[in-house]
């Protein structure tokens, strides 16, 4: 009797196995429900990439001027074109998707079978970055080929970006746990795309900015997240402050969404 408690005590306290079947289809199938919406592709892809490469292609904006802090308009605009999918679909299309599934009760039937909810959300996390990298690499490699440069610390550029889309799909994820309508989160995604991406510098370059606006952007995931990729690109590690701000967002938007996730 004893040792049938304790295979029972062993069964509930073994983490249960992954379901790797079930979460290549929940990719596959997410995956192609992503893959119809051309206009989403169209906004989170092809304009930051496209932008990006037309940028790097031109001679001119590849000077630097003193205008702009001695850097070039290219050196300015990468970055945050580079973080301009990540925003968009961790703010803005994540909740939207989540959300919505919620008010149709997806996620709550999805619950009581073998293809839980959380794969589900892995699956979207999973699509986001293998989407954002996608970008990142294009947006990198090819106007390095053109003539724009490599990073100069691709060590620092890379831990940057890291700590950034963790800082951005923390962020995401609190809005899409916490909130049950669709129509409320996609609203709040996108006012949050548009604050994110001007304290990142898209209309007003952050060299631009009055002080009081560039300390404000400082401690934001976008301006953070610039700055770290910008300070690499020109061979500097990134700035501490920079690197704990983007570590605490991630951190503290991790927790608020696993703690407060709403299932249905």
């Amino acid at each position: 009797m004893s040792e049938v408690t304790t295979a029972e005590s062993a069964d509930a306290v073994r983490p249960p196995r992954v379901n790797w079947r079930a979460s290549r289809a929940m990719l596959g199938s997410e995956a192609r429900l992503m893959g119809r919406s051309p206009g989403v592709l169209i906004w989170t892809v092809l304009l930051p990439v496209t932008a990006c490469v037309v940028l790097a292609s031109i001679p001119g904006v590849r000077e630097t001027s003193p205008d702009l802090g001695g850097l070039s308009l290219f050196q300015i605009y990468q970055p945050i074109l580079i973080f301009f999918t990540m925003t968009l679909l961790s703010v803005q299309g994540l909740p939207s998707v989540v959300t919505r599934y919620r008010e149709m009760g997806v996620l709550k039937r999805l619950r009581t079978t073998p293809v839980s909810a959380a794969l589900l959300l892995f699956a979207h996390l999973t699509l986001i970055l293998a989407v954002a990298v996608a970008c990142l690499a294009v947006m990198v490699v090819v106007p390095a080929l053109v003539g724009a440069g490599w990073p100069r610390d691709p060590g620092g550029f890379l831990l940057a970006y890291l700590l950034g889309a963790w800082a951005m799909l923390g962020l995401g994820l609190v809005v899409a746990g916490l909130f049950r309508s669709a129509r409320f989160a996609a609203g709040l995604g996108s006012f949050l795309f548009f604050v994110l991406q001007f304290l990142a510098g898209l209309w007003l370059p952050r060299p631009a900015m009055p002080t009081w606006l560039l300390r404000l952007s400082d401690v934001t995931p976008s301006g953070a997240a610039v700055q770290s990729l910008t300070d690499a690109s020109l061979g500097h590690w990134p700035g501490a402050l920079h690197l704990i701000v983007l570590a605490a967002w991630g951190a503290v938007g991790s927790h608020v969404a696993i703690r407060y996730f709403q299932w249905d």
